[in-house]
């Protein structure tokens, strides 16, 4: 049954709801507390970048090429193409021997410009390293030249570096890689339809380096380490990622995707949580995520500078005036 987890107010009147599904699991992957249905049936889109880095970690390409972990964060990251962002890409691509021309990504505005409100100048063009998935198709690139693959096959579906991808993937999520329903991403990428509480799953094998297998669990390790160091690699000023990494440093790993999905890993408490916006409308995401770590207990004594923009969102105008705000309305239910 479809949940309201949030309202939207105009005035005092109530002018719109978004339904939501969330899924809250403890150390174990055990399920303990949700809103309407955990199992809804999503794609993972970029919430799922820090699990393809596996591949590149697990074959020994990150190793080959000496990768630092701002290189690792950017790969696991959606970022807003700044200069910064846009060097370390390329960094990524200097050290595999390709550039730009290499990246399949496609070119959109970078996400900065509207962070910073900004237009583009007259006649400006744009670049695939600031198309905000070049970190993780940099990464792709990478290991694709390392396993001898034709880098222009590195999207493939069923191709060496896709079905490797697909491993990680898999046995992070704990989902069999034949019950998931790959899609291409906005990036062209292959992306993995699953059920949401998957995520929850994956997220807090991230946060606590939980596997059976030793070298999956220090690959987990270095994944988190770098994202923890450098989460402005991972997403970019202005925007809720990193927010929420900087309100919970070290302690937290977490990554939105698109159609309002976001994963969250707690090391302290062993917490994953999964959220989704059914109708994939973003605006509703962050004060839901806000409102469960909220009723989970995990915003007391916290200090709330840095999430203050993202719990009660305003809703303007085009005089700027305050018309409206979006409030998270629903209460977890026990497992």
């Amino acid at each position: 049954m479809h949940e309201i987890v949030a309202t939207v107010y105009r005035g005092e009147g109530q002018e719109s709801v978004h339904h939501g599904a969330v899924a809250v699991v403890n150390a174990k992957g055990e399920l303990t507390h949700y809103v309407g249905e955990p199992d809804f049936f999503t794609q993972a889109r970029s919430e799922a970048k820090p699990f393809q880095s596996i591949a590149l970690l697990r074959s020994g390409a990150a190793d080959y090429y000496h990768f630092t972990d701002k290189q690792l964060a950017i790969m696991c990251g959606s970022h807003i193409g700044t200069e910064e962002h846009v060097r370390t890409v390329k960094s990524i691509l200097d050290t595999a021997g390709l550039d730009e021309s290499y990246l399949m990504c496609g070119t959109h505005q970078p996400m900065f410009y509207a962070l910073q409100n900004r237009l583009p100048r007259a006649n400006e063009n744009f670049s695939p390293l600031q198309h905000n998935c070049s970190g993780k198709h940099s990464g792709f690139l990478a290991l694709a030249r390392f396993l001898k693959e034709d880098p222009t096959r590195y999207l493939d579906p069923a191709g060496k570096v896709q079905q490797l991808v697909l491993d990680g993937v898999s046995e992070l999520y704990g989902y069999p890689r034949e019950k998931i329903k790959i899609g291409i991403d906005g990036c062209s990428a292959p992306v993995f339809g699953m059920p949401l509480k998957q995520a929850a799953i994956a997220y807090v094998r991230l946060s606590n380096q939980i596997s059976d297998d030793p070298a999956t669990r220090a690959i987990l390790g270095r994944i988190k380490k770098a994202m923890t160091a450098h989460p402005e690699m991972v997403s970019g000023e202005g925007r809720f990622d990193l927010a929420l990494a900087r309100t919970f440093p070290g302690n937290v790993i977490n990554k939105i995707g698109a159609e309002g999905v976001e994963g969250i890993g707690f090391s302290e408490p062993s917490v994953g949580i999964a959220v989704k916006i059914l109708d994939g409308n973003e605006r509703a995401l962050y004060p839901v995520v806000i409102e469960v770590l909220r009723q989970l207990g995990l915003l007391e004594g916290v200090d709330m500078t840095h999430l203050k923009p993202f719990v009660l969102p305003q809703i303007t105008n085009y005089r700027n005036m305050i018309v409206g705000r979006i409030v998270p309305e629903f209460a977890l239910k026990k497992a």
